[in-house]
């Protein structure tokens, strides 16, 4: 596939990929209530500026943050996300919803059953476990972790969070209400089989080593979705 090709589900619409923890479960809340209990903190998430956890706990604590995730169970209640479930069952009438999701072992039938309570009208043989998410063929993914959208061959979509803020290629949204306003405004475009670029500034020129003449300038980019005015891509929703 290559990029700005549309990937077809079996009923011939889009293929949308999507995250749980962090996109649809809010495991950043259990996580961090559970490390405060037992390690006597208050650590937020606003404080946490990089994806290693471990550089923001206490030392004591270390890399022993991530054993929390393999607990079993520890998946098994976690909150939905405000607006991941409405706007999802909303999304199944125009994409192929396909939850691709990376997991220890122990939490492995936790986040399906979470699926399954949760997000009922996603197929189950849509549940894809997997820590190559690049390897997954769709045409957009919506991830909170720079690392599976940097190689992904299609339209990236990051959810924004202060441990990924150093990641630009990709479309950032800080909810699922802009998320949606910006799979409509995709979608649009990939029905009418118009080419989108897999996130803002990817279609630019390259610039030369000598700097000579070097990129276009830049359109004004979109301050809530990076989206490009001008550049090719999504129309205008309507």
């Amino acid at each position: 596939m290559s990029v700005g090709e549309e990937v077809l589900g079996p009923k011939g619409k889009p293929v949308l990929l999507f995250d749980l923890d962090g996109i649809c479960a809010n495991l950043a809340a259990k996580w961090l209530a559970a490390y405060n209990r037992e390690w006597d903190d208050d650590l937020t998430l606003d404080e946490i500026v990089e994806w290693e956890w471990h550089r923001f706990v206490r030392p004591e604590c270390g890399k022993r943050i991530y054993h929390y995730l393999s607990r079993p169970g520890f998946f098994a209640d976690l909150e939905p996300i405000p607006g991941a479930v409405p706007v999802l069952e909303r999304l199944q009438e125009r994409a192929e919803l396909v939850v691709l999701t990376a997991s220890p072992r122990q939490a492995m039938a936790d986040k399906v059953a979470w699926v399954r309570r949760h997000l009922p009208f996603v197929r189950k043989e849509n549940v894809i476990i997997t820590y190559r998410k690049d390897l997954v063929r769709g045409d957009v993914l919506f991830d909170d972790a720079p690392r599976n959208l940097r190689h992904f061959h299609g339209i990236r979509v990051l959810m924004d969070y202060p441990y990924n803020r150093n990641f630009h290629d990709a479309y950032r949204v800080r909810d699922w209400a802009e998320f949606e306003a910006l799979v409509h405004r995709i979608l649009i475009d990939l029905e009418a089989g118009r080419p989108v670029p897999p996130y803002p500034g990817a279609w630019a020129p390259a610039r030369r080593e000598d700097g000579e003449p070097g990129p276009a300038p830049q359109p004004e980019e979109d301050a809530v979705t990076g989206w490009a005015s001008g550049e090719a891509g999504p129309a205008p929703a309507r």
